[in-house]
């Protein structure tokens, strides 16, 4: 399984605003990259969260076994991209089309193999001072947990509340093939950012991402999660996103200061005269 990531800061708000454009981005980064999507993009503007400045779009569309999200903040000026997939893709020309489309003067990516613990960069550190929040891999063998969708959408519809997340959508679920060989992929959107799963019948493996905007205590969190599959982890992993998040987000009051600079230009040569 690859796993593309990538993490921006301090792009263009109107571009993170922009609903119609991250639709179109979700519909077409697919097909650019000879992928095959299951689904039309789901996009979820959420304005009304506890936290004003957190707020944004969420978006994702499934694809044959995987899937591909995108989580704006606007007013931080940030946004974070995932992209799930059985099949192989160019993570370089995802990666440059993703810039061109939202231009970001910083940005962090890398590839993972999600089988291969040793494919993810020794880098990717958990600082909960600095950092945006933590994204938890959870791969099983043998998997035991929840199979049909039924079963999957009525544990997902509860799994937020039950590990102190904030939901801000109903699971969205589906089965489609990949080889012939049927994946059933469940997802569902929280404030905090993402939980979903793909399950692979033939082989009995699942694939399980959290993506958080908020550090949680992890031996509840995954003690819970572990209860819930109850099935062989092959790999278990939790990566830091957003490196030094706390030291290159925006904030509003720096944005209200520059755009009224001018009226201070204009005082000061009216006061000179």
């Amino acid at each position: 399984m690859n796993h593309f990531v990538m993490d921006a800061f301090n792009g263009y708000r109107s571009r993170l605003d922009d609903i119609t454009l991250v639709h179109e981005f979700l519909e077409e980064m697919p097909v650019k990259l000879g992928l095959k999507t299951a689904m039309p993009p789901f996009i979820l503007p959420y304005y009304n969260g506890v936290i004003p400045e957190d707020c944004g779009i969420s978006a994702f569309v499934f694809l044959a076994g995987g899937h591909f999200t995108i989580h704006t903040f606007s007013f931080r000026e940030a946004y974070y991209v995932d992209m799930v997939s059985v099949e192989p893709f160019d993570a370089e020309k995802l990666e440059r089309i993703i810039r061109e489309t939202f231009p970001a003067e910083r940005t962090s990516s890398y590839l993972l193999e999600r089988e291969r613990t040793e494919s993810y960069p020794e880098t990717i550190e958990v600082n909960e001072e600095l950092d945006f929040g933590p994204h938890l891999f959870l791969d099983f063998e043998n998997y035991n947990g929840p199979k049909t969708m039924d079963q999957l959408f009525s544990v997902f519809d509860t799994l937020p509340f039950e590990i102190g997340m904030t939901p801000i959508m109903r699971p969205y679920v589906t089965r489609n093939f990949v080889e012939g060989e049927p994946v059933t992929s469940i997802m569902t959107m929280i404030a905090e950012s993402h939980i979903s799963l793909h399950y692979f019948e033939k082989p009995g493996t699942a694939y399980l991402d959290l993506f958080s905007c908020r550090f949680f205590n992890y031996e509840e969190v995954i003690g819970k999660l572990k209860q819930v599959f109850h099935s062989t982890v092959a790999n278990e992993t939790l990566i830091s996103r957003g490196s030094k998040y706390h030291q290159f987000k925006k904030v509003a009051a720096p944005q209200a200061w520059d755009s009224g600079s001018w009226v201070r230009n204009v005082y000061r040569r009216q006061s000179a005269q």
